[in-house]
Protein backbone atom coordinates (compact mmCIF):
# COMPACT_ATOMS: atom_id res chain seq x y z
CA UNK A 1 0.00 0.00 0.00
CA UNK A 2 1.57 3.29 -1.09
CA UNK A 3 -1.43 5.66 -1.33
CA UNK A 4 -1.84 8.06 1.58
CA UNK A 5 -4.09 10.96 2.49
CA UNK A 6 -1.91 13.79 3.79
CA UNK A 7 -3.82 16.07 6.17
CA UNK A 8 -1.30 18.84 6.59
CA UNK A 9 -0.89 21.05 9.68
CA UNK A 10 -4.10 20.61 11.61
CA UNK A 11 -4.39 23.39 14.19
CA UNK A 12 -6.18 22.12 17.30
CA UNK A 13 -7.32 24.16 20.30
CA UNK A 14 -7.88 22.76 23.82
CA UNK A 15 -6.83 19.19 23.06
CA UNK A 16 -6.34 16.74 25.91
CA UNK A 17 -2.75 17.01 27.15
CA UNK A 18 -2.84 14.21 29.73
CA UNK A 19 -3.09 10.48 29.10
CA UNK A 20 -2.72 8.01 31.94
CA UNK A 21 0.43 8.81 33.92
CA UNK A 22 1.84 11.03 31.17
CA UNK A 23 1.18 14.54 29.97
CA UNK A 24 2.42 16.86 27.23
CA UNK A 25 0.88 15.22 24.15
CA UNK A 26 -2.36 13.31 23.45
CA UNK A 27 -2.39 9.51 23.52
CA UNK A 28 -2.04 7.69 20.21
CA UNK A 29 -5.60 6.36 20.70
CA UNK A 30 -6.91 9.88 19.99
CA UNK A 31 -5.35 9.95 16.53
CA UNK A 32 -6.43 6.43 15.61
CA UNK A 33 -9.93 7.34 16.77
CA UNK A 34 -9.85 10.36 14.47
CA UNK A 35 -8.80 8.29 11.43
CA UNK A 36 -11.29 5.54 12.38
CA UNK A 37 -14.14 8.06 12.42
CA UNK A 38 -13.04 9.36 9.01
CA UNK A 39 -13.15 5.78 7.75
CA UNK A 40 -16.69 5.33 9.11
CA UNK A 41 -17.76 8.51 7.34
CA UNK A 42 -16.31 7.15 4.10
CA UNK A 43 -18.16 3.87 4.53
CA UNK A 44 -21.45 5.68 5.16
CA UNK A 45 -20.96 7.72 1.99
CA UNK A 46 -22.07 5.68 -0.99
CA UNK A 47 -19.59 7.35 -3.33
CA UNK A 48 -16.51 6.21 -1.36
CA UNK A 49 -17.78 3.08 0.42
CA UNK A 50 -15.24 0.92 -1.44
CA UNK A 51 -12.30 2.80 0.15
CA UNK A 52 -10.76 2.08 3.57
CA UNK A 53 -8.50 4.15 5.82
CA UNK A 54 -6.12 2.02 7.87
CA UNK A 55 -4.22 3.66 10.74
CA UNK A 56 -2.17 6.85 10.60
CA UNK A 57 1.30 8.38 10.92
CA UNK A 58 1.46 11.13 13.56
CA UNK A 59 3.71 14.13 12.85
CA UNK A 60 3.98 16.88 15.48
CA UNK A 61 4.94 20.42 14.45
CA UNK A 62 4.06 22.58 17.45
CA UNK A 63 2.54 22.17 20.89
CA UNK A 64 1.74 24.48 23.77
CA UNK A 65 0.42 23.03 27.03
CA UNK A 66 -1.81 25.32 29.12
CA UNK A 67 0.45 25.25 32.17
CA UNK A 68 2.57 27.52 34.34
CA UNK A 69 5.39 27.22 36.86
CA UNK A 70 4.56 27.69 40.54
CA UNK A 71 7.71 27.56 42.71
CA UNK A 72 9.28 25.11 40.29
CA UNK A 73 6.19 22.88 40.05
CA UNK A 74 4.27 22.68 36.76
CA UNK A 75 0.55 23.29 37.22
CA UNK A 76 -2.17 23.16 34.59
CA UNK A 77 -4.16 26.32 33.87
CA UNK A 78 -7.78 25.77 34.88
CA UNK A 79 -10.97 27.34 33.54
CA UNK A 80 -14.60 27.37 34.62
CA UNK A 81 -16.62 26.26 31.64
CA UNK A 82 -20.22 27.33 31.07
CA UNK A 83 -21.86 24.36 32.81
CA UNK A 84 -19.81 25.04 35.95
CA UNK A 85 -20.74 28.70 36.40
CA UNK A 86 -23.83 28.12 38.51
CA UNK A 87 -23.58 29.24 42.12
CA UNK A 88 -25.69 28.46 45.16
CA UNK A 89 -26.24 29.78 48.69
CA UNK A 90 -25.27 27.68 51.67
CA UNK A 91 -27.46 27.50 54.82
CA UNK A 92 -25.29 30.10 56.53
CA UNK A 93 -25.88 32.53 53.66
CA UNK A 94 -22.44 32.21 52.05
CA UNK A 95 -22.18 32.02 48.28
CA UNK A 96 -20.50 28.92 46.88
CA UNK A 97 -19.48 28.26 43.29
CA UNK A 98 -19.07 24.91 41.57
CA UNK A 99 -15.76 23.17 42.13
CA UNK A 100 -13.18 22.93 39.35
CA UNK A 101 -12.20 19.48 38.08
CA UNK A 102 -8.55 19.65 37.06
CA UNK A 103 -7.99 19.24 33.34
CA UNK A 104 -4.86 19.31 31.17
CA UNK A 105 -5.37 21.13 27.89
CA UNK A 106 -3.06 22.16 25.06
CA UNK A 107 -2.93 23.76 21.63
CA UNK A 108 -1.08 21.86 18.95
CA UNK A 109 -0.32 21.65 15.25
CA UNK A 110 -0.03 18.14 13.81
CA UNK A 111 -0.10 16.43 10.44
CA UNK A 112 -1.58 13.00 9.74
CA UNK A 113 -0.61 10.62 6.96
CA UNK A 114 -3.39 8.04 6.56
CA UNK A 115 -2.99 4.95 4.30
CA UNK A 116 -5.81 4.44 1.77
CA UNK A 117 -6.72 1.06 0.32
CA UNK A 118 -8.90 0.82 -2.77
CA UNK A 119 -8.81 2.15 -6.31
CA UNK A 120 -9.26 5.91 -6.42
CA UNK A 121 -9.65 6.29 -10.17
CA UNK A 122 -10.65 9.84 -11.08
CA UNK A 123 -12.33 10.59 -7.77
CA UNK A 124 -9.29 12.16 -6.10
CA UNK A 125 -10.60 15.73 -6.08
CA UNK A 126 -13.98 14.63 -4.68
CA UNK A 127 -12.24 12.56 -1.99
CA UNK A 128 -10.00 15.47 -0.99
CA UNK A 129 -13.01 17.78 -0.62
CA UNK A 130 -14.88 15.13 1.38
CA UNK A 131 -11.93 14.75 3.81
CA UNK A 132 -11.64 18.54 4.20
CA UNK A 133 -15.32 18.84 5.09
CA UNK A 134 -15.21 15.88 7.47
CA UNK A 135 -12.16 17.20 9.32
CA UNK A 136 -13.80 20.53 10.04
CA UNK A 137 -16.76 18.93 11.85
CA UNK A 138 -14.73 16.41 13.86
CA UNK A 139 -12.75 16.80 17.07
CA UNK A 140 -9.17 15.68 17.50
CA UNK A 141 -8.03 14.58 20.97
CA UNK A 142 -11.09 16.31 22.40
CA UNK A 143 -9.99 19.64 20.94
CA UNK A 144 -11.54 21.92 18.34
CA UNK A 145 -10.01 21.90 14.85
CA UNK A 146 -9.45 25.52 13.88
CA UNK A 147 -7.93 25.02 10.45
CA UNK A 148 -6.35 22.52 8.07
CA UNK A 149 -3.57 23.87 5.85
CA UNK A 150 -4.04 21.36 3.04
CA UNK A 151 -5.33 17.90 2.15
CA UNK A 152 -3.63 15.91 -0.59
CA UNK A 153 -3.33 12.36 -1.89
CA UNK A 154 0.24 11.14 -2.32
CA UNK A 155 1.91 7.97 -3.55
CA UNK A 156 5.03 7.39 -1.46
CA UNK A 157 6.25 4.71 -3.88
CA UNK A 158 7.12 7.63 -6.19
CA UNK A 159 10.39 9.37 -5.34
CA UNK A 160 9.13 12.86 -6.22
CA UNK A 161 6.09 12.44 -3.93
CA UNK A 162 8.33 11.12 -1.16
CA UNK A 163 10.63 14.15 -1.34
CA UNK A 164 7.67 16.53 -1.53
CA UNK A 165 6.02 15.06 1.59
CA UNK A 166 9.26 15.19 3.55
CA UNK A 167 9.77 18.81 2.56
CA UNK A 168 6.20 19.82 3.43
CA UNK A 169 6.34 18.25 6.88
CA UNK A 170 9.61 19.87 7.95
CA UNK A 171 10.08 20.89 10.68
CA UNK A 172 8.19 17.97 12.14
CA UNK A 173 8.71 14.90 14.31
CA UNK A 174 7.23 11.45 13.78
CA UNK A 175 6.16 9.39 16.81
CA UNK A 176 7.77 5.94 16.70
CA UNK A 177 6.85 2.90 18.78
CA UNK A 178 9.80 1.74 20.94
CA UNK A 179 8.08 -0.95 23.00
CA UNK A 180 10.90 -3.31 21.96
CA UNK A 181 13.37 -1.12 23.88
CA UNK A 182 11.31 -1.57 27.03
CA UNK A 183 11.07 -5.31 26.49
CA UNK A 184 14.82 -5.72 25.93
CA UNK A 185 15.73 -3.60 28.95
CA UNK A 186 13.28 -5.45 31.18
CA UNK A 187 14.74 -8.84 30.22
CA UNK A 188 18.24 -7.53 30.93
CA UNK A 189 17.20 -6.28 34.37
CA UNK A 190 15.52 -9.61 35.12
CA UNK A 191 18.85 -11.37 34.58
CA UNK A 192 20.44 -9.15 37.22
CA UNK A 193 17.51 -9.17 39.66
CA UNK A 194 14.61 -11.64 39.25
CA UNK A 195 12.42 -9.49 41.53
CA UNK A 196 12.55 -6.39 39.32
CA UNK A 197 9.21 -5.19 37.93
CA UNK A 198 8.25 -3.90 34.50
CA UNK A 199 7.48 -0.51 36.06
CA UNK A 200 11.12 -0.27 37.21
CA UNK A 201 12.29 -0.80 33.62
CA UNK A 202 9.80 1.82 32.38
CA UNK A 203 11.07 4.39 34.91
CA UNK A 204 14.63 3.90 33.64
CA UNK A 205 13.43 5.46 30.37
CA UNK A 206 11.22 8.12 31.94
CA UNK A 207 12.76 9.37 35.18
CA UNK A 208 15.71 11.77 35.37
CA UNK A 209 18.08 9.82 37.58
CA UNK A 210 21.32 10.94 39.22
CA UNK A 211 24.04 9.01 41.00
CA UNK A 212 26.88 10.30 43.20
CA UNK A 213 30.45 9.60 42.10
CA UNK A 214 33.26 10.19 44.64
CA UNK A 215 35.66 12.92 43.59
CA UNK A 216 38.32 11.51 41.26
CA UNK A 217 40.08 14.48 39.66
CA UNK A 218 43.49 13.39 40.98
CA UNK A 219 42.89 9.89 39.64
CA UNK A 220 42.04 11.31 36.22
CA UNK A 221 45.26 13.32 36.06
CA UNK A 222 47.42 10.51 37.38
CA UNK A 223 46.19 7.83 34.97
CA UNK A 224 46.27 10.21 31.98
CA UNK A 225 49.85 11.20 32.85
CA UNK A 226 50.92 7.57 33.19
CA UNK A 227 49.35 6.73 29.80
CA UNK A 228 51.36 9.54 28.16
CA UNK A 229 54.59 8.30 29.72
CA UNK A 230 54.30 4.61 28.90
CA UNK A 231 52.25 2.52 26.50
CA UNK A 232 52.03 -0.23 29.14
CA UNK A 233 49.68 1.98 31.20
CA UNK A 234 47.59 3.03 28.21
CA UNK A 235 45.22 0.07 28.68
CA UNK A 236 44.71 0.94 32.36
CA UNK A 237 43.63 4.47 31.39
CA UNK A 238 41.18 3.08 28.82
CA UNK A 239 39.68 0.80 31.45
CA UNK A 240 39.31 3.79 33.77
CA UNK A 241 37.57 5.88 31.09
CA UNK A 242 35.24 3.02 30.25
CA UNK A 243 34.42 2.63 33.94
CA UNK A 244 33.62 6.35 34.25
CA UNK A 245 31.24 6.18 31.28
CA UNK A 246 28.94 3.97 33.39
CA UNK A 247 26.98 5.02 36.52
CA UNK A 248 29.12 4.67 39.64
CA UNK A 249 28.74 1.35 41.44
CA UNK A 250 31.13 0.41 44.20
CA UNK A 251 30.66 -3.27 43.37
CA UNK A 252 31.61 -2.87 39.68
CA UNK A 253 35.04 -1.23 39.95
CA UNK A 254 37.29 -3.19 37.50
CA UNK A 255 39.77 -5.53 39.15
CA UNK A 256 42.51 -4.22 36.81
CA UNK A 257 42.28 -0.83 38.52
CA UNK A 258 42.29 -2.38 42.00
CA UNK A 259 45.39 -4.42 41.16
CA UNK A 260 47.16 -1.43 39.59
CA UNK A 261 46.85 0.78 42.67
CA UNK A 262 47.77 -2.14 44.95
CA UNK A 263 50.95 -2.92 42.99
CA UNK A 264 52.08 0.70 42.41
CA UNK A 265 51.64 2.12 45.91
CA UNK A 266 55.32 3.03 46.29
CA UNK A 267 55.34 5.00 43.00
CA UNK A 268 52.09 6.92 43.47
CA UNK A 269 51.59 10.24 45.22
CA UNK A 270 50.00 9.71 48.68
CA UNK A 271 47.25 12.21 47.83
CA UNK A 272 46.29 10.10 44.82
CA UNK A 273 46.24 6.96 46.96
CA UNK A 274 44.07 8.68 49.56
CA UNK A 275 41.57 9.69 46.89
CA UNK A 276 41.62 6.15 45.49
CA UNK A 277 40.76 4.70 48.90
CA UNK A 278 37.89 7.17 49.21
CA UNK A 279 36.73 6.21 45.71
CA UNK A 280 37.00 2.52 46.50
CA UNK A 281 35.29 2.70 49.91
CA UNK A 282 33.26 5.93 50.11
CA UNK A 283 31.31 6.97 53.19
CA UNK A 284 28.81 9.70 54.02
CA UNK A 285 31.61 12.29 54.38
CA UNK A 286 33.35 11.52 51.07
CA UNK A 287 33.23 14.50 48.64
CA UNK A 288 31.25 13.55 45.54
CA UNK A 289 29.80 14.90 42.30
CA UNK A 290 26.31 14.14 41.04
CA UNK A 291 26.03 12.73 37.50
CA UNK A 292 22.97 12.08 35.35
CA UNK A 293 22.32 8.42 34.50
CA UNK A 294 21.93 7.81 30.77
CA UNK A 295 18.77 6.18 29.47
CA UNK A 296 19.04 2.55 28.36
CA UNK A 297 18.80 3.63 24.69
CA UNK A 298 19.65 6.77 22.74
CA UNK A 299 17.18 9.07 21.02
CA UNK A 300 14.44 11.52 22.02
CA UNK A 301 12.59 8.92 24.13
CA UNK A 302 9.29 9.80 25.81
CA UNK A 303 6.60 7.98 27.80
CA UNK A 304 3.45 7.28 25.79
CA UNK A 305 0.07 5.66 26.35
CA UNK A 306 -0.68 2.97 23.78
CA UNK A 307 -4.02 1.49 24.79
CA UNK A 308 -6.06 -0.07 27.57
CA UNK A 309 -6.17 -3.21 29.72
CA UNK A 310 -9.52 -4.51 30.96
CA UNK A 311 -9.77 -4.79 34.75
CA UNK A 312 -13.37 -6.04 34.98
CA UNK A 313 -15.71 -8.24 33.03
CA UNK A 314 -17.95 -6.76 30.32
CA UNK A 315 -21.23 -5.56 31.83
CA UNK A 316 -24.46 -5.57 29.78
CA UNK A 317 -25.77 -2.21 28.60
CA UNK A 318 -27.71 -0.33 31.26
CA UNK A 319 -26.42 -2.36 34.19
CA UNK A 320 -23.94 0.30 35.41
CA UNK A 321 -25.52 3.50 36.72
CA UNK A 322 -24.09 6.75 35.36
CA UNK A 323 -22.59 5.18 32.22
CA UNK A 324 -22.08 7.55 29.33
CA UNK A 325 -23.92 5.27 26.89
CA UNK A 326 -26.91 3.21 28.06
CA UNK A 327 -27.05 1.22 24.79
CA UNK A 328 -23.52 -0.19 24.73
CA UNK A 329 -21.90 -2.87 26.88
CA UNK A 330 -19.37 -1.49 29.37
CA UNK A 331 -15.99 -2.61 30.67
CA UNK A 332 -13.68 -0.79 33.10
CA UNK A 333 -10.08 -0.42 31.91
CA UNK A 334 -6.70 1.00 32.93
CA UNK A 335 -4.20 2.79 30.68
CA UNK A 336 -1.30 0.87 29.14
CA UNK A 337 2.02 2.74 28.95
CA UNK A 338 5.07 2.20 26.80
CA UNK A 339 8.05 4.06 25.33
CA UNK A 340 8.08 6.14 22.15
CA UNK A 341 10.62 8.16 20.23
CA UNK A 342 10.26 11.42 18.35
CA UNK A 343 12.25 11.29 15.11
CA UNK A 344 12.75 14.10 12.65
CA UNK A 345 10.84 13.71 9.38
CA UNK A 346 14.04 13.93 7.34
CA UNK A 347 15.17 10.54 8.73
CA UNK A 348 12.34 8.72 6.93
CA UNK A 349 13.99 8.39 3.54
CA UNK A 350 11.99 5.58 1.95
CA UNK A 351 8.43 4.34 1.60
CA UNK A 352 9.24 1.41 3.90
CA UNK A 353 10.18 3.85 6.69
CA UNK A 354 6.85 5.64 6.36
CA UNK A 355 4.92 2.38 6.20
CA UNK A 356 6.63 1.15 9.37
CA UNK A 357 5.65 4.42 11.11
CA UNK A 358 1.92 3.79 10.65
CA UNK A 359 0.06 3.22 13.93
CA UNK A 360 -2.70 0.60 13.85
CA UNK A 361 -4.94 -1.26 16.26
CA UNK A 362 -3.17 -4.44 17.35
CA UNK A 363 -4.95 -7.79 16.79
CA UNK A 364 -7.38 -8.34 19.63
CA UNK A 365 -6.18 -10.29 22.64
CA UNK A 366 -8.28 -11.12 25.69
CA UNK A 367 -8.61 -7.98 27.87
CA UNK A 368 -6.01 -6.02 25.82
CA UNK A 369 -6.83 -3.12 23.51
CA UNK A 370 -3.56 -1.81 22.10
CA UNK A 371 -2.13 0.39 19.37
CA UNK A 372 1.20 -0.43 17.77
CA UNK A 373 3.36 -0.09 14.69
CA UNK A 374 4.68 -2.82 12.45
CA UNK A 375 7.40 -4.65 14.38
CA UNK A 376 9.95 -7.35 13.70
CA UNK A 377 10.71 -6.30 10.10
CA UNK A 378 13.57 -4.64 8.29
CA UNK A 379 11.27 -1.75 7.35
CA UNK A 380 11.40 -0.05 10.74
CA UNK A 381 13.84 2.82 10.83
CA UNK A 382 16.76 2.37 13.19
CA UNK A 383 17.05 4.21 16.47
CA UNK A 384 18.50 7.71 16.49
CA UNK A 385 22.25 7.50 17.01
CA UNK A 386 23.38 10.81 15.57
CA UNK A 387 22.02 14.28 14.89
CA UNK A 388 24.29 14.89 11.91
CA UNK A 389 22.09 13.25 9.28
CA UNK A 390 21.98 14.97 5.92
CA UNK A 391 18.62 16.49 5.04
CA UNK A 392 17.40 15.43 1.61
CA UNK A 393 14.88 17.45 -0.32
Amino acid sequence: MSQYILIERIKVQNANAASGFTWGFPAITHFLGFSHNLNRNLKSNGEFSYLALEGCVVVAHEQHVHAYKDFGVTRFTQYKTSHQREVKFEKDGTLKGASIIEEAKMNMTVSLLIPVSGYLGGAQDELIQFIKNSCQIQRLAGGTILSVANVDIVDLAKEDHLRSVRRKLLPGFVLQDRANYLEEHFLKLKEQNPKVGLLDAWFDFIALKQVARPECDLLDKHLAKQADKSDSFYTINDIWLEHKSQPYDQKNIPCELVNYFADQQENIDPKVLTQWQSYLLPNEKTPANWEYVKKPQTGYLVPIMTGYKAITKVYPAGEIDGARDAETDLCFVESVHSVGEWQSVHRLKSHDHWQASVWNYAPYEQDWYLCQQERGTDKQIAQTESTTDEIYY
